[in-house]
């Protein structure tokens, strides 16, 4: 592997962990994929417990420097293998961005599928990606103030 995308891949785990406690805060207990055998360091999610799933993306930038944020289209797609098992899971997609943790809940909005990647890593990187408009996108507070009115009801 690539000594820039080695990098990317420990800072974004390093990221996933100093946010971990927080995460928990807001969603309860939390596990690590990556430490689950049956899921392993390529799970298409980061973190689970028997009420969430959800996959955490660090970003280099404010959450809205873009009009959008997005995210591979195989963690939407195995998303929706989950929920097909256990629909009353919830899934989030995550960033944890320069100016905080900011989410989306699994098809909860229209989205589009685009071709987004990179080459600054000695190759292309293009691929299929779930394109989410910042008006979609929440701050992680807000998100979950949601998730609390519809538990509450």
């Amino acid at each position: 592997m690539n000594n820039i995308k080695n990098n990317d891949l420990n800072f974004g785990f390093k990221s996933e962990e100093e946010i971990h406690s927080i995460l928990e805060e807001q969603f309860g207990t939390l596990l690590r994929s990556r430490k689950n055998p049956e899921m392993g360091q390529y799970y298409e999610f980061d973190k689970y417990n028997e009420d969430y799933i959800i996959e955490v993306k660090t970003r280099r930038i404010n959450h809205d420097k873009h009009p959008s944020l997005f995210f591979g289209n195989n963690k939407l797609i195995k998303g929706d293998e989950i929920l097909k098992k256990c629909p009353l899971l919830r899934i989030f997609y995550l960033w944890k961005c320069n100016d905080g943790i900011y989410g989306w809940e699994h098809k909860s909005t229209e989205y589009k599928i685009c071709k987004r990647g990179r080459c600054d890593r000695g190759k292309d990187e293009f691929t299929d990606c779930v394109d989410i408009e910042q008006k979609n996108i929440k701050p992680l507070k807000n998100l979950l103030d949601n998730i609390n009115a519809v538990e509450n009801n």
